[in-house]
Protein backbone atom coordinates (compact mmCIF):
# COMPACT_ATOMS: atom_id res chain seq x y z
CA UNK A 1 0.00 0.00 0.00
CA UNK A 2 1.10 3.51 -0.70
CA UNK A 3 0.60 6.44 0.74
CA UNK A 4 0.26 9.75 -1.08
CA UNK A 5 1.76 12.61 0.70
CA UNK A 6 -1.03 15.45 0.78
CA UNK A 7 0.23 19.04 0.54
CA UNK A 8 -2.07 20.32 3.05
CA UNK A 9 -3.29 18.87 6.77
CA UNK A 10 -6.01 17.00 4.92
CA UNK A 11 -8.14 14.18 6.66
CA UNK A 12 -9.30 10.73 5.56
CA UNK A 13 -12.47 8.82 7.11
CA UNK A 14 -12.51 5.28 6.37
CA UNK A 15 -16.15 3.91 6.59
CA UNK A 16 -16.78 -0.02 6.40
CA UNK A 17 -20.02 -0.53 5.93
CA UNK A 18 -21.78 -4.59 5.34
CA UNK A 19 -25.78 -4.68 5.55
CA UNK A 20 -25.73 -1.40 8.18
CA UNK A 21 -27.84 1.05 5.20
CA UNK A 22 -30.64 1.76 8.22
CA UNK A 23 -28.00 3.84 9.93
CA UNK A 24 -25.45 4.22 7.11
CA UNK A 25 -27.25 7.53 5.63
CA UNK A 26 -26.78 9.19 9.58
CA UNK A 27 -23.28 8.66 9.15
CA UNK A 28 -22.52 9.76 5.52
CA UNK A 29 -24.39 13.06 6.72
CA UNK A 30 -22.55 13.59 9.93
CA UNK A 31 -19.41 13.40 8.01
CA UNK A 32 -20.87 15.41 5.11
CA UNK A 33 -21.54 18.44 7.67
CA UNK A 34 -18.52 18.81 8.59
CA UNK A 35 -17.22 22.39 8.71
CA UNK A 36 -13.79 21.85 8.00
CA UNK A 37 -13.39 20.97 4.09
CA UNK A 38 -10.63 19.42 3.43
CA UNK A 39 -11.08 15.55 3.78
CA UNK A 40 -12.10 12.74 1.91
CA UNK A 41 -14.79 9.37 2.81
CA UNK A 42 -13.29 6.20 2.12
CA UNK A 43 -15.71 3.62 2.14
CA UNK A 44 -15.34 -0.06 1.63
CA UNK A 45 -18.50 -2.06 1.36
CA UNK A 46 -18.26 -5.94 1.84
CA UNK A 47 -20.62 -6.70 -0.49
CA UNK A 48 -24.51 -5.41 1.14
CA UNK A 49 -27.55 -7.04 -0.25
CA UNK A 50 -29.70 -3.87 1.68
CA UNK A 51 -29.91 -0.37 0.41
CA UNK A 52 -26.19 0.74 1.31
CA UNK A 53 -24.72 0.58 -1.78
CA UNK A 54 -27.60 2.84 -3.27
CA UNK A 55 -26.93 5.35 -0.56
CA UNK A 56 -23.12 5.36 -1.22
CA UNK A 57 -23.71 5.75 -4.86
CA UNK A 58 -25.75 8.97 -3.77
CA UNK A 59 -23.10 10.25 -1.85
CA UNK A 60 -20.42 9.55 -4.40
CA UNK A 61 -22.94 11.50 -6.53
CA UNK A 62 -23.37 14.10 -4.62
CA UNK A 63 -19.98 14.86 -3.92
CA UNK A 64 -16.44 13.97 -4.62
CA UNK A 65 -15.24 13.67 -1.49
CA UNK A 66 -17.07 10.55 -1.21
CA UNK A 67 -15.73 7.27 -2.65
CA UNK A 68 -16.31 3.67 -3.14
CA UNK A 69 -12.67 2.18 -2.90
CA UNK A 70 -13.80 -1.48 -2.66
CA UNK A 71 -16.91 -3.25 -2.81
CA UNK A 72 -15.88 -6.98 -1.21
CA UNK A 73 -13.34 -7.85 1.52
CA UNK A 74 -12.20 -10.32 3.98
CA UNK A 75 -13.81 -8.63 6.96
CA UNK A 76 -13.95 -5.14 8.80
CA UNK A 77 -9.55 -5.14 9.54
CA UNK A 78 -9.50 -5.69 5.59
CA UNK A 79 -12.13 -3.20 5.09
CA UNK A 80 -10.52 -0.56 6.95
CA UNK A 81 -7.12 -1.58 5.45
CA UNK A 82 -8.58 -1.39 2.22
CA UNK A 83 -9.32 2.33 2.39
CA UNK A 84 -6.27 3.64 4.38
CA UNK A 85 -4.20 1.94 1.28
CA UNK A 86 -6.25 4.71 -0.58
CA UNK A 87 -5.65 7.67 2.08
CA UNK A 88 -4.04 10.92 0.38
CA UNK A 89 -4.26 12.07 4.47
CA UNK A 90 -2.17 13.43 7.16
CA UNK A 91 -4.64 12.44 9.44
CA UNK A 92 -6.91 9.29 9.84
CA UNK A 93 -9.76 8.09 11.70
CA UNK A 94 -12.53 5.03 10.82
CA UNK A 95 -15.81 5.57 11.45
CA UNK A 96 -18.02 2.61 10.92
CA UNK A 97 -21.31 3.14 9.14
CA UNK A 98 -23.72 2.58 12.24
CA UNK A 99 -21.97 5.58 14.32
CA UNK A 100 -22.09 9.12 13.84
CA UNK A 101 -19.88 12.05 14.49
CA UNK A 102 -22.05 14.77 16.66
CA UNK A 103 -21.21 18.02 16.29
CA UNK A 104 -19.97 19.81 12.96
CA UNK A 105 -16.57 20.86 14.02
CA UNK A 106 -14.88 17.75 14.62
CA UNK A 107 -12.62 17.89 11.67
CA UNK A 108 -11.82 21.44 13.00
CA UNK A 109 -10.88 20.35 16.53
CA UNK A 110 -8.48 17.44 15.28
CA UNK A 111 -6.98 19.69 12.86
CA UNK A 112 -5.88 22.42 15.61
CA UNK A 113 -5.37 20.02 18.20
CA UNK A 114 -2.62 18.53 15.79
CA UNK A 115 -1.62 21.40 14.68
CA UNK A 116 -0.98 22.76 18.15
CA UNK A 117 0.73 19.89 19.47
CA UNK A 118 3.36 18.90 17.17
CA UNK A 119 4.61 15.95 18.78
CA UNK A 120 1.61 14.38 19.68
CA UNK A 121 0.68 11.31 17.50
CA UNK A 122 -3.14 9.86 18.09
CA UNK A 123 -5.64 12.23 19.53
CA UNK A 124 -8.70 11.10 21.42
CA UNK A 125 -11.68 12.40 22.30
CA UNK A 126 -15.09 11.61 24.45
CA UNK A 127 -18.94 10.47 22.75
CA UNK A 128 -21.71 9.58 24.24
CA UNK A 129 -23.89 6.07 23.41
CA UNK A 130 -26.81 6.14 20.84
CA UNK A 131 -29.75 3.67 20.83
CA UNK A 132 -30.59 2.17 17.18
CA UNK A 133 -32.45 5.38 16.50
CA UNK A 134 -30.04 7.84 17.44
CA UNK A 135 -31.43 9.15 20.90
CA UNK A 136 -28.90 9.76 23.04
CA UNK A 137 -28.59 7.25 25.71
CA UNK A 138 -25.49 8.11 27.96
CA UNK A 139 -22.22 9.73 27.58
CA UNK A 140 -19.72 7.19 27.29
CA UNK A 141 -17.40 6.45 30.38
CA UNK A 142 -14.29 3.90 29.33
CA UNK A 143 -12.29 4.44 32.82
CA UNK A 144 -15.43 4.00 35.42
CA UNK A 145 -12.54 2.44 37.60
CA UNK A 146 -11.54 5.12 40.29
CA UNK A 147 -7.70 4.68 39.67
CA UNK A 148 -7.75 3.99 35.70
CA UNK A 149 -5.72 5.97 33.51
CA UNK A 150 -3.73 5.43 30.14
CA UNK A 151 -0.83 4.12 32.29
CA UNK A 152 -3.29 1.16 32.41
CA UNK A 153 -3.56 0.32 28.44
CA UNK A 154 -1.59 -2.91 28.74
CA UNK A 155 -4.41 -4.54 31.32
CA UNK A 156 -7.37 -2.81 29.25
CA UNK A 157 -7.02 -0.94 26.09
CA UNK A 158 -9.88 1.77 26.95
CA UNK A 159 -10.38 3.85 23.51
CA UNK A 160 -13.49 5.59 22.17
CA UNK A 161 -12.62 4.28 18.22
CA UNK A 162 -15.07 6.40 16.73
CA UNK A 163 -13.39 9.52 18.45
CA UNK A 164 -10.21 8.81 18.39
CA UNK A 165 -7.55 9.99 14.97
CA UNK A 166 -3.98 9.70 14.62
CA UNK A 167 -1.00 11.12 12.37
CA UNK A 168 -0.71 9.00 9.08
CA UNK A 169 2.94 7.23 10.15
CA UNK A 170 1.04 5.95 13.13
CA UNK A 171 -0.95 3.05 10.75
CA UNK A 172 2.03 3.36 8.82
CA UNK A 173 3.95 1.35 11.38
CA UNK A 174 1.40 -0.37 12.93
CA UNK A 175 -1.09 -1.69 10.05
CA UNK A 176 -4.21 -3.63 11.52
CA UNK A 177 -3.58 -7.18 12.19
CA UNK A 178 -6.50 -9.01 9.57
CA UNK A 179 -6.35 -11.85 11.71
CA UNK A 180 -8.31 -10.39 14.00
CA UNK A 181 -12.39 -9.60 13.13
CA UNK A 182 -13.40 -8.39 16.88
CA UNK A 183 -10.39 -6.98 18.43
CA UNK A 184 -8.30 -5.25 15.57
CA UNK A 185 -8.81 -1.62 16.76
CA UNK A 186 -7.54 -2.92 20.64
CA UNK A 187 -4.59 -4.39 19.00
CA UNK A 188 -4.27 -0.99 16.69
CA UNK A 189 -4.41 1.22 19.80
CA UNK A 190 -2.21 -1.23 22.08
CA UNK A 191 0.65 -0.92 19.94
CA UNK A 192 0.32 2.33 18.82
CA UNK A 193 -0.02 3.18 22.78
CA UNK A 194 3.64 1.70 23.07
CA UNK A 195 4.97 3.68 20.05
CA UNK A 196 3.52 6.72 20.03
CA UNK A 197 2.58 9.88 21.82
CA UNK A 198 -1.41 9.96 22.74
CA UNK A 199 -3.73 12.77 23.71
CA UNK A 200 -7.05 13.12 25.36
CA UNK A 201 -9.26 16.07 25.05
CA UNK A 202 -12.53 16.89 26.83
CA UNK A 203 -14.56 16.91 23.83
CA UNK A 204 -17.69 14.88 22.65
CA UNK A 205 -17.52 14.06 19.17
CA UNK A 206 -18.19 10.70 18.33
CA UNK A 207 -21.63 8.70 18.44
CA UNK A 208 -21.54 4.91 19.29
CA UNK A 209 -24.61 3.09 18.41
CA UNK A 210 -25.48 0.11 20.68
CA UNK A 211 -28.28 -2.03 18.72
CA UNK A 212 -28.30 -5.62 18.84
CA UNK A 213 -25.49 -6.46 16.50
CA UNK A 214 -22.80 -4.47 17.68
CA UNK A 215 -19.75 -7.17 17.49
CA UNK A 216 -17.70 -5.16 20.91
CA UNK A 217 -20.76 -5.49 23.47
CA UNK A 218 -22.43 -9.00 22.89
CA UNK A 219 -20.73 -11.91 23.99
CA UNK A 220 -19.36 -13.78 21.29
CA UNK A 221 -16.90 -17.22 22.06
CA UNK A 222 -15.14 -15.77 18.86
CA UNK A 223 -14.56 -12.80 20.65
CA UNK A 224 -13.75 -13.80 23.70
CA UNK A 225 -10.90 -16.46 21.74
CA UNK A 226 -9.54 -13.35 19.65
CA UNK A 227 -9.08 -11.05 23.33
CA UNK A 228 -7.52 -14.34 24.73
CA UNK A 229 -4.99 -14.36 21.55
CA UNK A 230 -4.39 -10.84 22.15
CA UNK A 231 -3.81 -11.42 25.63
CA UNK A 232 -0.75 -13.59 24.90
CA UNK A 233 0.19 -10.86 22.64
CA UNK A 234 0.90 -8.42 25.31
CA UNK A 235 1.51 -10.82 28.20
CA UNK A 236 2.99 -14.01 26.30
CA UNK A 237 1.60 -17.45 25.21
CA UNK A 238 1.29 -18.83 28.90
CA UNK A 239 0.23 -16.28 30.59
CA UNK A 240 -2.35 -16.78 33.50
CA UNK A 241 -4.68 -13.24 31.39
CA UNK A 242 -4.30 -15.45 28.47
CA UNK A 243 -5.12 -18.94 30.27
CA UNK A 244 -8.07 -17.60 32.16
CA UNK A 245 -9.45 -15.97 28.86
CA UNK A 246 -9.16 -19.32 27.06
CA UNK A 247 -11.02 -20.93 30.00
CA UNK A 248 -13.85 -18.47 30.13
CA UNK A 249 -13.80 -19.10 25.93
CA UNK A 250 -14.74 -22.61 26.43
CA UNK A 251 -16.89 -22.33 29.26
CA UNK A 252 -19.49 -19.53 26.87
CA UNK A 253 -18.92 -21.69 23.60
CA UNK A 254 -20.30 -24.57 25.65
CA UNK A 255 -22.87 -22.59 26.93
CA UNK A 256 -23.62 -20.94 23.28
CA UNK A 257 -24.59 -25.08 22.46
CA UNK A 258 -27.16 -25.38 25.39
CA UNK A 259 -30.78 -24.47 23.93
CA UNK A 260 -32.68 -22.04 26.18
CA UNK A 261 -30.76 -21.64 29.14
CA UNK A 262 -27.69 -21.18 26.98
CA UNK A 263 -27.81 -17.63 26.76
CA UNK A 264 -28.85 -16.59 30.51
CA UNK A 265 -25.86 -18.38 31.41
CA UNK A 266 -23.37 -16.69 29.35
CA UNK A 267 -24.79 -13.51 30.54
CA UNK A 268 -24.24 -14.38 34.23
CA UNK A 269 -20.57 -15.61 33.33
CA UNK A 270 -20.30 -12.21 31.59
CA UNK A 271 -21.42 -10.27 34.10
CA UNK A 272 -19.14 -12.30 36.63
CA UNK A 273 -16.23 -11.91 34.77
CA UNK A 274 -16.20 -8.00 33.94
CA UNK A 275 -17.28 -7.71 37.81
CA UNK A 276 -13.92 -9.68 38.90
CA UNK A 277 -12.08 -7.56 36.85
CA UNK A 278 -12.79 -4.54 38.22
CA UNK A 279 -12.62 -5.58 41.73
CA UNK A 280 -8.90 -6.74 41.06
CA UNK A 281 -7.89 -3.28 38.55
CA UNK A 282 -8.28 -5.45 35.57
CA UNK A 283 -5.52 -7.52 36.58
CA UNK A 284 -7.63 -9.94 35.28
CA UNK A 285 -8.63 -8.88 32.26
CA UNK A 286 -12.72 -8.67 31.52
CA UNK A 287 -14.88 -9.62 28.46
Amino acid sequence: CLFVVASAMKISIAVPSFNYGRYLRDCLSSIRSQSYPDFEVLIADGGSSDESMAIIREYCDLDQRFRLVSSEDAGQADAVDKAFCEAQGDILCFLNADDVFLCDDVFETMVKTFTSYANVSIVSAEGYYLDAKGKYIKPVNLRYHPMDNMGWMKYRTAVLQPATFWRREVYKQIPFNKEFHYVFDAHFFYEAYLNFSWLSIPKAVAGYRLHEENKSVTVRPKRIFELAKLEQHKFGRFSLRAGYLFFIYVLVWLMSKIPLVGRPFTRVIYLLVNSLSFVCAYRLPGI
